[in-house]
């Protein structure tokens, strides 16, 4: 899979062990609290079946990844990063597209995901796609106390298509 963002490619795989290093640089300039490399290699060494794993890469080096699981028609997407360099450029809006095809053809009927009160930015991604608020987690992250939004979307084939049909009239 391969689109044309303003001067760049990006083609989204599955992540393997020779992307962990890159993944974990973006991860640590993404977020306070970072996963760890054992995280990400129990991953996608297939210990957790339900676990995705996709990285998005430009002339072959990632640049972007993002992680969900698919349980019995639920999807939670637990983690979404772009690196700094390729930020406010589409590539997120673009992960999260592919992840959601990918979550259809896995059977995935709702979708959801945890989401800092304080990133706006995230925030306004996902309403693009349909996510709505659905309840708060008080106190959520670990580092700061911070609450979390838990974002979702009640029917993943029907907001599919609703952004499908945004994008091709914009």
């Amino acid at each position: 899979m391969k689109i044309q963002i303003p001067e760049i490619t990006i083609e989204v795989t599955s992540m393997i062990e020779d992307d962990i290093s890159a993944v974990l640089q973006i991860e640590h300039q993404s977020f306070i609290s970072p996963w760890s490399e054992r995280t990400f290699c129990e991953g996608i060494s297939g210990k957790y079946p339900h676990a995705h794993f996709l990285v998005g890469k430009h002339q072959g080096n990632p640049i972007s990844y993002i992680n969900f699981m698919v349980v019995d028609g639920d999807c939670h997407i637990t983690n979404l990063a772009v690196s700094p360099d390729f930020r406010r450029l589409g590539v997120a809006k673009y992960m999260l597209a592919k992840s959601l095809d990918q979550m259809k053809i896995l059977g995935g009927r709702k979708v959801f995901l945890e989401v800092r009160a304080s990133n706006i930015a995230a925030q306004k991604l996902y309403r693009e796609f349909g996510f709505r608020i659905n309840n708060i987690r008080k106190k959520y992250y670990s580092d700061n106390g911070e609450d979390a939004y838990i974002l979702w979307i009640r029917d993943i084939q029907e907001i599919s298509l609703k952004y499908a049909r945004k994008k091709s009239q914009g």
